[in-house]
């Protein structure tokens, strides 16, 4: 029974060290009242516009760089941005097929200038 009291007082003296430590840290003991409500303050919202920026943006940051290091290992671009294959599918399936369609691209170009030399 006394565990389950010890549970609040023991989070209650971390709250308070966690306090203490950001105080120290960044000097803001020494501010009066109103100071450390402005400091806090500018805190608060910038790192709440951080996580939003974070939230809003990233995903789609990290599609595209998805998106251009599928062009750079596939050869093609993805038709569909949004709804791009896997990781997983693109390195099993692509690896072997692009060295198959690079081999079939060489061998009609070949062909191709084989016919064309032939015709001069």
């Amino acid at each position: 029974m006394t565990f389950l009291l010890w549970i609040p007082a023991s989070f209650a003296r971390w709250i308070r060290l966690k306090i203490y430590q950001y105080e120290v840290t960044f000097a803001v003991y020494m501010l009066t009242p109103t100071e450390k409500f402005i400091f806090n303050s500018l805190l608060l919202t910038l790192i709440s516009m951080i996580i939003t920026a974070i939230y809003v943006y990233l995903p789609d940051h990290i599609r595209s760089i998805y998106g251009h290091l599928y062009y750079y290992w596939a050869g093609e671009r993805p038709f569909i941005s949004s709804a791009l294959p896997s990781i997983s599918s693109v390195f099993r399936e692509t690896g072997t097929q692009t060295l198959e369609v690079m081999y079939e691209t060489a061998k009609n170009n070949a062909a191709a200038a084989t016919d064309t030399i032939r015709e001069l």
